[in-house]
């Protein structure tokens, strides 16, 4: 019933926006993606019967997310030319059920019969659709319509676990999480729990294979969709049901620092926009619950403000300079870090470093500079837990071409380092060349796994004793939260 709405909504905007021709979408499987068959960059099945075809790529992102830049490129088959007119054009709408249509642009069709286009749309709805209908041809010479029109999904985000899947269920108090306070005559506990699946295999069988899946602990993600049936808070061994437990990613924001490599080997291994799209994907994924600060890195190290500003280092000169990107951000942490914020550094490299030693004239050499980053990724972390009680994640994500003749093996050590005093075990690589994404899928899927969790008790003494129980799939899992009664009987 939702697609024929659906469909009858679309016909109707395109017939008002184009009198010569109106077309309603072809019902191509029902029951799969409200029904429509969907032709884009991410596999879905191809809409072999329209005339009309659309390839969508993220090229960016506004600063916090909310918006995403696509890159268009579109093809007509040549049966259509017959119907062209001077004035023929392939035109894209953003398409929000109960909403005004937004027009994204128009693109007059050419001899070629193909051409692109950057639009902007937003990102936090999940029905948007972007939806390319030609227009201006001649009456009468194309009978079916309907394949004048292809739809896809506006913005595709990343997956969430499928919790049919989950096998078995751990949950683990983030330390330093739990707060409590009474907040008009209830006691409020707030706390973090990560939830994961020691059963699961790896994100992507393209991660590097000596990559431990019980090291990396795959998170759960997607929760917070129905909190309710996941999170139960039992005080005192009851459930009170007019107190649920809620989910409050907003009263807790991430800040999330992005450290990028730009130097001129990401555009010699034509990598560019798979890099541009997974970090876009990384940040629209992350949005709803973080703050982000942005830097790039080739020799030297800039802040930007968002991944609009992104560019890559084509000269000659390019250099690495990794470690000290990674020093920047943690001093940014120490000196100007929000003192209420749970931080997370997201780095990626593909190269070697060998320019971080230009700025720090007192080492020898840069495997001095490595291991001194290596000690304050230890020393900031224990800091921000012991001064503020607040988590410090550093996720090292790698991308190595193996004909690079860069010695892959010794690289990965270094970056695992960083990540096992960082708090992430070890680090994400990814040897494919056409699926650095998901690495990045990996490290978010992760980041999205620990749920800032909130209960309103009626209960108002803090000695109460109060337990989480988490529930996926059938499997369960139980955490006792530190209140006054935890502590007497510790």
């Amino acid at each position: 019933m939702r697609a024929i709405f659906t469909a009858l909504f679309l016909s109707l905007f395109l017939l008002a926006c184009d009198r010569q021709n109106s077309a309603i979408p072809v019902n191509k499987t029902p029951g799969t993606s409200e029904g429509f068959v969907f032709d884009d960059e991410f596999g879905a099945a191809p809409a072999t019967d329209s005339l009309l075809r659309v390839h969508s790529r993220i090229v960016g992102t506004s600063p916090d997310g909310s918006e995403a830049d696509l890159f268009l490129t579109f093809t007509l088959d040549p049966y259509i030319r017959n119907a062209l007119t001077a004035s023929s054009y392939v035109q894209f709408d953003y398409v929000v059920q109960g909403n005004e249509n937004r027009l994204l642009g128009r693109q007059k069709i050419n001899d070629e019969l193909g051409g692109s286009l950057e639009v902007s749309v937003p990102t936090q709805d999940d029905t948007g659709k972007l939806v390319a209908s030609v227009g201006g041809l001649l009456p009468d010479v194309i009978e079916n319509q309907s394949t004048l029109v292809t739809q896809m999904p506006a913005i595709l985000k990343r997956e969430t676990t499928e919790l049919s899947r989950v096998a078995q269920v751990q949950a683990e108090l983030v330390d330093g999480s739990y707060e409590s306070q009474i907040i008009n005559g209830r006691r409020v506990h707030r706390f973090a729990i990560k939830v994961t699946d020691p059963t699961a295999s790896p994100i992507s069988e393209l991660l590097d294979g000596t990559q431990d899946p019980a090291k990396l602990n795959y998170s759960i993600s997607g929760l917070e969709q129905n909190a309710s049936a996941h999170f139960t808070a039992l005080e005192n061994d009851i459930v009170d049901n007019e107190s649920p437990v809620t989910v409050s990613f907003t009263e807790h924001p991430l800040a999330v620092y992005l450290v990028i490599d730009t130097s001129k080997s990401i555009v010699d291994s034509r990598q560019v926009h798979h890099l541009t799209s997974a970090v876009s994907n990384s940040v629209i994924a992350l949005t709803q619950n973080a703050n982000f600060d942005y830097r790039v890195f080739n020799g030297q190290v800039m802040r930007i403000g968002g991944l609009r500003e992104l560019d890559f280092d084509s000269g000659d000169s390019s250099a690495t300079a990794l470690y000290y990107a990674l020093d920047t951000a943690l001093s940014d942490i120490e000196n100007f870090g929000s003192i209420s914020q749970d931080k997370v550094v997201m780095v990626f490299t593909d190269g070697r470093d060998l320019a971080s030693r230009n700025h720090y004239p007192g080492f020898i050499d840069n495997e001095q500079v490595h291991e001194h980053i290596v000690q304050r990724v230890d020393q900031v972390r224990k800091a921000q837990k012991s001064t503020l009680g607040r988590q410090l994640d550093v996720y090292t994500i790698g991308f190595y071409d193996e004909a690079s003749g860069l010695d892959v093996s010794e690289e990965v050590k270094k970056l695992d380092k960083i990540s096992a005093v960082g708090g992430t075990e070890q680090s994400y690589n990814n040897f494919n060349a056409q699926d650095i994404d998901d690495a990045f899928a990996a490290v978010v899927h992760n980041i999205r796994g620990v749920y800032y969790l909130q209960y309103s008790s009626q209960q108002t003494p803090d000695n109460n004793k109060l337990e989480l129980l988490v529930n996926v799939n059938g499997h369960e899992a139980r955490v006792q939260l530190p209140t006054e009664y935890q502590s007497t009987k510790d």
